[in-house]
């Protein structure tokens, strides 16, 4: 029984020294992860719309839990993640006489990446004048939510 507690006490003192070390960055990643489940949630919006506009193109399932989307979200947010740790750490450890912060660059990117994407979402499938307008420079995503092979899409090779 006491190698057992000598082995969690070992195993809790590594993730609490590991957890001090990546400290200065939770601000970053609680940004982040707000940023990223707010594009989730847009996506999802564009879904509800995009069903609602179009309910014979898209999948019956759309309203299902997928753990693939889910496990896409993880992943992004584990890039995100790893992104800005590795940033605080470089910053730290070799290019501490810079004057640029590169945590907040990494978090900066991050989060126009997804307010990008949020821009995306809420603009497709979407009549309002201001959606329209961004639809000139932003992608519309609408057609990802309908239920056809994409390959089907695709000019086929002679």
């Amino acid at each position: 029984m006491t190698n057992l507690s000598e082995i969690l006490r070992w195993i809790f003192t590594a993730i609490g020294a590991i957890l001090a070390i990546i400290e200065p960055t939770y601000p970053y990643l609680f940004i982040c992860t707000i940023m990223i489940l707010a594009d989730c949630y847009t996506a999802w919006a564009l879904s509800q719309r995009a069903r609602k506009a179009y309910p014979e193109k898209v999948s019956k399932d759309g309203k299902k839990f997928k753990s693939h989307n889910f496990g896409k979200v993880i992943v992004t947010l584990m890039k995100a993640y790893a992104l800005i740790i590795m940033a605080f750490m470089i910053q730290r450890h070799i290019t501490d006489a810079w004057p640029i912060d590169l945590t907040k660059v990494a978090a900066g990117a991050i989060c126009f990446w997804q307010l990008w994407s949020i821009l995306e979402n809420e603009s497709s499938c979407n009549g309002s004048k201001w959606a329209k307008l961004l639809q000139r420079i932003l992608v519309d995503k609408t057609s990802r939510h309908f239920d056809i092979d994409l390959s089907d899409l695709k000019p086929k090779e002679k």
